[in-house]
């Protein structure tokens, strides 16, 4: 809990200083902090705790918007830096909104990390690599680098779970887990099964935001793909969590990563767009 109990106390902390610095007018008869600026750092600390992927990103991708928020905000009403206020407060106006974004993905991340503990500690660990992680990153650009260099096949797979699917598993999950956990365990269940059925070679990843799993499949043809998503589909029915599968094959379906989890989505008939985020080379480093 300190990780989300520290940046609570610091962002309640950071208001109140700033209420106080307005109360006091910093010795100059007027406000420390305009009202926009409060605007912008409410915003900072509301928008991660809503947006999974303003606290999955970049620790400096928020404070950064907030700053260019508060300073774009100050160009168009000629306030803060560019109009009539003194540097000093709008150095104060700055600070605040910076401190306020950055406490704000701080909280985000630290219950995040709460809620994959709880899963971890009830449930057990997905064996599957994060796919916008560097591990999944490495892993992939081997394997297609690997198929291009020796012109081998090669086969991706993407799972999801129908919306159905997971409704009716929920309504068998224990009625007094909370729902994101119990959601997190059937994923969890989900990868394990998945993760039964694999070969040694294959690589398992899960993609949290669009709750999809992505087998990559090296040296497997379209027969031994067909064979292996069938028993996949076989296994994963017996947990009672109703999935669908579409496949791709390296090269006829594409040359790159992207391009194969497009072809292999575009065999899914699912109610909602896939969120990928491009793996790109510079991840692998």
């Amino acid at each position: 809990m300190t990780q989300v109990r520290r940046p609570i106390i610091a962002a309640l902390a950071l208001f109140m200083t700033a209420i106080t610095l307005d109360r006091l007018g910093v010795g100059t008869g007027d406000v420390a902090i305009a009202g926009h600026a409060y605007v912008i750092a409410l915003a900072g600390i509301t928008l991660p705790l809503l947006t999974p992927g303003l606290r999955r990103g970049s620790a400096l991708a928020l404070p950064l918007a907030a700053a260019g928020s508060l300073v774009g905000y100050s160009a168009l009403f000629e306030a803060g830096f560019l109009g009539s206020r003194g540097v000093h407060l709008a150095m104060t106006e700055l600070t605040f909104v910076v401190l306020a974004a950055w406490l704000g993905r701080r909280v985000a991340a630290g219950l995040d990390g709460i809620d994959d503990l709880l899963a971890t500690a009830a449930f057990g660990d997905s064996p599957a690599l994060d796919l916008e992680g560097p591990t999944a990153a490495n892993e992939i650009h081997t394997e297609i680098a690997r198929g291009r260099r020796h012109d081998r096949p090669l086969a991706v797979t993407v799972l999801v779970p129908t919306t159905e699917g997971i409704e009716a598993a929920l309504q068998g999950a224990a009625i007094e887990v909370d729902r994101s956990v119990r959601t997190r365990f059937l994923f969890g269940s989900l990868a394990r099964t998945v993760a039964s059925q694999l070969r040694r070679s294959d690589l398992l990843f899960e993609h949290r935001p669009s709750g999809r799993l992505i087998v990559l499949s090296p040296e497997t043809d379209n027969e031994g793909t067909e064979l292996l998503v069938r028993r996949i589909l076989d296994a994963v029915d017996r947990t009672g969590i109703e999935t669908r599968a579409g496949t791709a094959a390296f090269p006829a379906d594409g040359i790159g990563f992207e391009a194969l989890v497009s072809h292999a989505e575009s065999e899914l008939e699912t109610e909602t767009e896939p969120h990928l985020r491009a793996v790109r080379q510079g991840d692998a480093g």
